[in-house]
C-alpha cells in the first residue's frame, strides 16, 4: 500500500476533476441523483511508544481505550452529533469511566 502527501494545489485539482466528472455525468445537473449517496471514508493510525504487549504489561495501558477514544472523536466530527447518540447504551458507562 503506497501512501502519498499531495499538497494545496494538487487537492485542489483533484477536487475540481472530481467535480467536473460529477458535473458529466449529471450533464450539468440536467439528470437528477435520486437514488446517490455520499460515503465518507476517513483512515487513521495509531502508534505507541512500546509493542502491544509491552503497552499492556510494562505500561498498564490499555491500547483498546485509546482506539475506541479516537474512534467516538472522528465520530463526533464527522456526524456532528453528541456521543449518547453514538454509542450503544449499553455502552455508555464504561466509556464514561475509562475515557477522559
Amino acid at each position: 500500500m503506497a501512501t502519498k502527501t499531495i499538497n494545496k494545489d494538487e487537492q485542489k485539482d483533484a477536487k475540481d476533476a472530481a467535480f467536473d466528472l460529477l458535473d458529466a455525468l449529471t450533464k450539468s445537473g440536467g439528470l437528477p441523483l435520486d437514488h446517490a449517496s455520499l460515503h465518507v471514508v476517513v483512515g487513521a493510525t495509531h502508534n505507541f511508544d512500546h509493542s502491544l504487549i509491552e503497552t499492556l504489561v510494562q505500561d498498564n495501558i490499555n491500547p483498546i481505550g485509546k482506539l475506541e477514544r479516537s474512534m467516538l472523536i472522528m465520530g463526533l466530527t464527522v456526524h456532528q452529533q453528541h456521543p449518547a447518540e453514538l454509542v450503544p447504551p449499553s455502552q455508555q458507562s464504561r466509556l464514561k469511566a475509562e475515557l477522559p
